[in-house]
């Protein structure tokens, strides 16, 4: 796993809870005296039209010390920060482990990998409570902020792709202009369920913004808008409800400022709605982790169909390489959302997984080859009759041969009726759909699907049954 080159063991022990930033945050302000005494603070610094480029990093961390002295920040400093004729750059070094001294700064301590000082001049910040409010997970972390307080980490990059990266900074120099801001999450929900649609607005102008018309499309689509009034001085922002929607599929949303304005090109962003399709077949649902080399990494929360958080990973770390179980109790019929973190960035890799069960049936896992990055956002769907084997349709109603040994199946009705019957695999994904009249008996062909566990949902006479159905050909 990459980790191994990045940390010694005491700085992850020390970063290993934190939740990296997501990009497009709000940057909170920081206040830090460099070494030499003088305070630096960083709203101040955006205020007056700089953007302000951080480099978190620790002394015994070597992959730290490789891009300190590439040069990159000391170039980026003489051509567009303070070492130049017409600075537009802030560069600042933060030395962000609470544990490290000024003695390893300057070289001569026993955690670090060299003079940190010697030869570097931009202002060095020796004060790990700046990484804790810029949430740092991992040494190095590089970040460029901008004038509108927007926080993005771009990496150990050149200066020249420094200097390219700052460029694209919204500067307020206009005097009405709105912007929306990418969403920093996107919604997800189940099929059928209700969502808001919900975007950042803000105030790139350098006069009040006081109303703006905002609309939320699918294509050509528009699915909703809102008229947004209230103010906002420069920089500032605000999280607006657009619209709200029952989506039967996840689908790509633009958000658009409609209102005419001084610079159009940032009135629109695109984000997605998942809309899953998902079913626990139960109410007895088991969370089943198994955590890699790093297992401290990881967090989750399970969120009750009103938002509010059903529960959460137990206070404290978990151990490496070690399966943990949660068993809960939920409400039939119910959308719930599983949301799992890691705050290196990387999921759960081989050999660790998540699964959720109902019993030993797996209706959603992930991790290990299939990794998940930061997060990963699972909601499903209760439905106790999905997990029940028979439930009467009328008196007469049955399924045969179960299991399959052709991957034909036979469904036989009590009278002449037309039914619907849609299949279902483990993970609550629709595999087929057949609606037809029957006399009596109907073969259907699961020839198409591959051999497993499978759920037949069947309407018909206004009555609904579930048939769990193994396939064997």
């Amino acid at each position: 796993m990459k980790r191994s080159l990045l940390f010694s063991a005491l700085g992850f022990a020390a970063l290993a809870a934190t939740a990296q930033m997501p990009d497009n945050s709000i940057c909170p302000n920081f206040t830090g005296t460099d070494l030499q005494g003088n305070s630096h603070n960083l709203y101040n610094y955006l205020d007056q039209g700089y953007t302000v480029v951080v480099d978190v990093s620790a002394t015994w961390c070597g992959p730290c010390w490789n891009y300190h002295n590439g040069g990159a920040l000391e170039t980026l400093y003489a051509q567009h920060g303070m070492g130049s004729a017409d600075p537009k750059v802030i560069i600042l070094f933060i030395e962000g482990d609470g544990n490290t001294t000024l003695a390893d700064l300057n070289g001569t301590g026993s955690n670090t990998q060299g003079n940190w000082v010697a030869g570097t001049p931009y202002p060095i910040i020796d004060n790990a409570s700046i990484a804790n409010t810029l949430n740092i997970g991992y040494f190095p972390t590089l970040y460029k902020i901008c004038p509108n307080r927007v926080i993005t980490e771009v990496g150990q990059v050149s200066a020249a792709a420094w200097w390219t990266s700052c460029q694209t900074c919204p500067v307020a120099d206009t005097p009405t202009d709105a912007m929306v801001l990418p969403n920093l999450s996107n919604p997800a929900t189940c099929v059928g369920n209700a969502v808001d649609l919900k975007v950042r607005l803000q105030n790139v102008g350098t006069s009040p913004l006081t109303a703006a018309t905002i609309q939320a499309k699918q294509g050509a689509t528009v699915l909703g808008s809102t008229d947004w009034t209230g103010s906002l001085t420069t920089y500032g922002w605000q999280e607006v409800n657009v619209t709200s929607i029952t989506p039967t599929a996840t689908m790509n949303v633009t958000y658009l400022i409609t209102t005419a304005d001084d610079d159009a090109s940032n009135n629109s962003a695109t984000g997605t709605v998942t809309a899953a399709n998902t079913v626990a077949p139960g109410i007895n649902v088991t969370l089943e982790l198994r955590t890699d080399g790093y297992g401290s990494e990881i967090t989750w929360k399970l969120f009750n169909p009103d938002g509010t958080v059903f529960d959460q990973d137990p206070a404290g770390n978990y151990g490496n390489n070690t399966t943990y179980t949660e068993n809960w109790t939920l409400q039939d019929q119910s959308c719930y959302r599983f949301e799992i973190y890691d705050s290196y960035g990387d999921g759960i890799l081989t050999p660790g997984y998540y699964k959720l069960k109902v019993g030993t049936n797996v209706f959603k896992q992930g991790g290990g080859t299939s990794g998940y990055d930061v997060e990963e956002i699972s909601p499903f769907t209760t439905d106790l009759l999905s997990g029940i084997e028979v439930v009467d349709l009328t008196s007469s109603f049955n399924v045969y041969p179960n299991p399959t040994n052709d991957g034909m199946i036979k469904l036989e009705f009590g009278r002449s009726t037309k039914a619907t019957v849609d299949v279902f695999n483990v993970l609550g994904e629709r595999v087929l759909t057949e609606t037809f009249n029957t006399t009596g008996v109907r073969d259907m062909d699961l020839r198409a699907l591959t051999n497993g566990v499978y759920y037949l949902n069947v309407l018909a006479d206004g009555k609904t049954a579930t048939r769990k159905v193994t396939v064997n050909k």
